[in-house]
Parts: structure tokens; C-alpha cells; sequence
């Protein structure tokens, strides 16, 4: 440890009782999750609470980013189908499938799918509903219809909170709904999927779904993305971004949270 530039400490390793009593000059200790606030026990981190330089997390104010997936502009425009995107949309009329296996969750997304149900057919694949999927991944997602929406709903709605549902989602010919605390706009291409925390009420989100199944040049444009940005999901950039960062002027510069449990 008396050598390290950093010191890595992942998040459920941390114990009251292990913070070091002593640190090499200059040194950084980097606190590391990739879950929300709601997912692990907070108290460990009392003892912690001053002794961080750096984070390095999926949120974007993180010192270091760690994020379930990126999205990136291509380098020159290519083409994508309209045609592809017509015989979709003229296959069975399915309105909305959500493959799910945690049932009561933090963010009580359960309840929001509950009431939309009264309004529109939602298939529920997986643990909590009645129709079965392969396990989480891309072998789930090539089973389930096309022409559907697909809901990537978050268990906790946390600020920047977007894991690799929504990245895995978008990277087939499905329009995901999104429930989250997360900016979606700074994690996606534009026009590339539905806010369901935009509209009001469930109903109101139901309603807006039949609107996009009846009208092709609206579902149409909830493709369009897909010839400017490539999408990527779980990438493993995280330790070069931290070098990187040891490697910049930010290595020199004294940085310490002053209370890494309310930041």
C-alpha cells in the first residue's frame, strides 16, 4: 500500500473497522460502486466518511465514470431501413412486454406497471409474470416480440442511475420506456426512447404508446438514431479511465470528500 499511487476500495469490501491508519503521501483512495445508494448498507461507511479522494462510479460527477454502457457518435452517417422498421411495426399488435425478475422494489415500479395495465397489454416476462425468458442478456431480448415497446424500469430511481438494460435494449429494433432517476438525454441518442416519468400519470403514458402504435411516422422516428451512434453495453474502460486519471494534473491536486455517505 506504501507504494501505490491509489488504492482501490470496492464498495461492499468496506467494514468499519479497515480503514487504514496511515497513507502514503499524495496518495488516492478511490471509492468503487456500481449499485445505487439503495442497494448496500450505509453504516459501514461511517468510519469512511473523510477519508476519500476520488470516486469512481456510474454517476457523472464521479471523479473516475464507470458506467453499464456508452453511446458514440459514428463516424460518418450510415444508412438504416425504413423499410426493416415498416415490417416491424406492421407485425402483431403487441403494446408493451417487461422482463423482470426482482418483483418489490425500491423505486415501487410494480405499482406504476400495475395501474398502466389497466390501459394497455403488458406482457411480464420472467420471475414475476407469466411468460419465460432467458436469463438477463441478449438471448432474453431475441425472444421477445417485435413491435412492442420494451420497458427498461430501474429498481431504484437514483440520479444517474442507468444500468445495462437500457443499453442491451437499445441496441435492438425495440422502443424502451424508461423509469429512473437518471437524465436520459445525457445517456442516449436522441429521440431514442420514452420517459415514462414524462407524463403524469400512467394513463397518460398508455394513451401516449397507442398514439406511437398507430402512427408509423412517429414510431419511425424512434429508429432514426441508429444510423448516427453506435451503442455499446459493458465496457470495460474503467481501470484505463483510472490511469489515465493518475496520470493528469488532477494527481497532484489535494481532493478529499468531506462526507462520501451524503454525497
Amino acid at each position: 500500500m506504501a507504494v501505490s499511487d491509489a488504492i482501490v476500495f470496492y464498495y461492499s469490501d468496506l467494514n468499519a473497522s479497515d480503514v487504514p491508519t496511515r497513507r502514503a503521501l499524495g496518495q488516492k483512495w478511490v471509492f468503487w460502486s456500481l449499485e445505487p445508494p439503495t442497494n448496500f448498507e450505509m453504516r459501514p461507511l461511517l468510519s469512511w466518511r473523510t477519508a476519500i479522494n476520488w470516486t469512481m462510479t456510474y454517476r457523472l460527477d464521479s471523479d473516475v465514470l464507470d458506467t453499464y454502457g456508452s453511446v458514440k457518435r459514428k463516424a460518418a452517417p450510415e444508412s438504416y431501413s425504413i423499410d426493416h422498421i415498416r415490417k416491424i411495426w406492421m407485425q402483431k399488435d403487441i403494446m408493451a412486454v417487461w422482463p423482470v425478475s426482482h418483483c418489490n422494489t425500491f423505486g415501487q415500479r410494480e405499482n406504476f406497471v400495475e395501474e398502466l395495465r389497466k390501459y394497455v397489454r403488458v406482457d411480464v416476462y420472467g420471475d414475476c409474470g407469466n411468460y419465460t425468458c432467458q436469463p438477463r442478456g441478449s438471448k432474453c431480448h431475441e425472444e421477445l416480440p417485435e413491435n412492442t415497446s420494451l420497458f427498461v424500469f430501474e429498481n431504484t430511481v437514483c440520479k444517474d442511475y442507468v444500468t445495462e438494460k437500457f443499453y442491451l435494449t437499445i441496441q435492438f429494433d425495440i422502443i424502451p420506456v424508461t423509469f429512473g432517476g437518471a437524465d436520459y438525454k445525457s445517456f442516449a441518442p436522441p429521440h431514442s426512447y420514452i420517459d415514462a416519468l414524462a407524463f403524469k400519470t400512467p394513463k397518460d403514458l398508455a394513451d401516449y404508446l397507442k398514439h406511437v402504435k398507430r402512427d408509423f411516422r412517429l414510431y419511425r422516428k424512434y429508429f432514426a438514431w441508429k444510423g448516427l451512434y453506435d451503442v455499446k453495453h459493458w465496457e470495460y474502460y474503467t481501470y484505463c479511465n483510472l490511469c489515465a486519471k493518475l496520470y493528469s494534473t488532477s494527481f497532484k491536486e489535494e481532493s478529499v470528500y468531506p462526507d462520501i455517505v451524503h454525497w
